[in-house]
């Protein structure tokens, strides 16, 4: 029995533990047994006689058995130990119509029953150890949110989970086309996630996801080996497919990766930063990475910064058309072709107003410098317009 579901089955073959394999042996033995003894004794399997077998089933679940192949290995089981009992009746004609008679049908209710305490033991232990993993998730993310200074707890349940807590994390942030928040049932949530992990090649106990501020945030881990900036750009590139083939996907945001909970925590808030700093400064775009706004993001965190900056555009605002030539000006990358044909307007009027602009700001917009300034003053003027349409 045990050379054929090796020979058979995938997940049996796989064990390379030899005290999982003689657990296994000893299960295979136990089963016998009890057959036996029960037609010996002409007596059907009690509850007590029974527990073993329960024990064995939910053994298979930490074990890396599947389902299928744990009611695959009865099945074998089954027909292997009526072929070998045929084989050794073929040649007594008077006991072959007994066996057929009598005793297939006692075999068959047998496995079926050993089948059926297997499956239920098994589907028992798994609802536990999920409904286990669930509380231990819900306890991390709460963590991660309340309490980032724990770092001990934060080990102790990345352990439990099977989880390397010192590896680094990238947040993900979702939001759905369903209007506000997840409206839709937790079946399609589970589907979306089965699609993510998919995408990302990932075992889903390495996911972990949660809803805050009605998105949908998970944390992807790095590969082995990977940079911050090539995980990062990869996840990018997934997100991008999961957009495209996923239409209930509206938006995603990508923060920064980082590591342990205060890191987590981090790069979740940049993730939901990004779809909203992203919804105002690039509302075309459905990919929103913190890494393109990084930058816009600290300096609007300074109120002497970003005051400083709103004086530059409001020196212009006395004359409306040299904002949004300026705008036009870094939207198209400073080709002054396609900047006059943005604003319909002749090249020669392009170059009066740059130079209007450079006069009354005192700036070169040759300058790699100012140019930086005047667009991130320009950022940070839509980020802080709270009519802004995005």
């Amino acid at each position: 029995m045990v050379q054929c579901m090796d020979a058979q089955i995938g997940d049996y073959r796989q064990l390379a533990d030899p005290a999982i394999k003689i657990d296994i042996q000893d299960s295979l033995d136990y089963v016998l047994q009890l057959w036996l003894r029960g037609l010996l004794d002409d007596r059907w399997p009690s509850a007590l006689d029974l527990e073993p077998l329960v024990a064995y089933g939910r053994r298979r679940v930490h074990q890396g058995i599947s389902m299928e192949s744990l009611m695959q290995a009865a099945r074998s089981g089954a027909r292997l130990l009526w072929e070998e009992t045929l084989k050794r009746a073929e040649s007594d004609s008077a006991l072959m119509p007994e066996l057929l008679y009598r005793l297939s049908p006692r075999l068959l209710a047998y496995f079926d029953l050993v089948g059926q305490t297997l499956a239920d033991a098994y589907a028992e232990e798994r609802r536990e150890r999920l409904s286990w993993r669930d509380r231990l998730r819900y306890e991390l993310c709460r963590l991660v949110f309340n309490n980032p200074e724990d770092v001990d707890g934060f080990r102790s349940r990345m352990s439990a989970l099977g989880m390397d807590s010192s590896a680094l994390h990238v947040g993900l942030a979702l939001r759905m086309r369903s209007g506000d928040g997840l409206a839709f049932p937790d079946s399609r949530l589970n589907l979306l996630f089965t699609a993510i992990r998919r995408l990302l090649e990932s075992d889903s106990e390495a996911l972990l996801r949660t809803v805050r501020h009605g998105h949908l945030l998970i944390w992807a881990p790095l590969l082995a080996g990977e940079s911050l900036i090539e995980g990062e750009a990869r996840l990018a590139t997934q997100m991008q497919a999961l957009l495209r083939a996923n239409a209930g996907v509206a938006a995603i945001g990508l923060g920064l990766p980082d590591s342990g909970p205060r890191g987590w925590q981090l790069s979740a808030e940049q993730a939901l930063k990004a779809l909203d700093l992203g919804a105002r400064l690039e509302p075309q775009q459905v990919l929103h990475r913190y890494f393109d706004f990084a930058l816009y993001d600290a300096l609007s965190q300074s109120d002497n910064v970003w005051r400083f900056h709103e004086c530059l555009i409001e020196r212009l605002s006395r004359e409306a058309h040299l904002t949004r030539t300026l705008e036009a000006y870094f939207e198209h990358r400073q080709h002054r072709k396609a900047v006059a044909g943005a604003l319909d307007i002749h090249p020669n009027t392009l170059s009066y107003r740059l130079e209007r602009i450079e006069t009354i700001l005192g700036a070169r917009l040759d300058d790699v410098n100012w140019q930086s300034r005047l667009h991130a003053a320009l950022r940070l003027r839509r980020l802080h317009n709270k009519t802004d349409p995005g």
